[in-house]
């Protein structure tokens, strides 16, 4: 059987992936600070430093990475 050649070219299937890599982030990211606010809902204390470092800051991180992944051109 002939190998069928793709309609798409490379450069399109990469920036594909690089788009669906950076939604993929900011889902995970947006998803990481909703958990954050949802287990802080039950208790409400002063947070630790280990708490200040890893739950909303690296969600924003996570968003903010995604949203520059999504919103990059490709170099021609």
């Amino acid at each position: 059987m002939a190998r069928r050649s793709s309609i798409y070219t490379a450069a399109y299937r990469r920036e594909r992936r690089r788009r669906i890599l950076g939604w993929v982030l900011v889902a995970l990211g947006a998803a990481m600070a909703a958990v954050h606010m949802v287990s802080h809902l039950g208790r409400l204390k002063i947070v630790g430093y280990q708490d200040l470092l890893i739950g909303y800051p690296m969600a924003a991180v996570l968003v903010l990475a995604g949203f520059i992944v999504v919103g990059m051109t490709a170099k021609a």
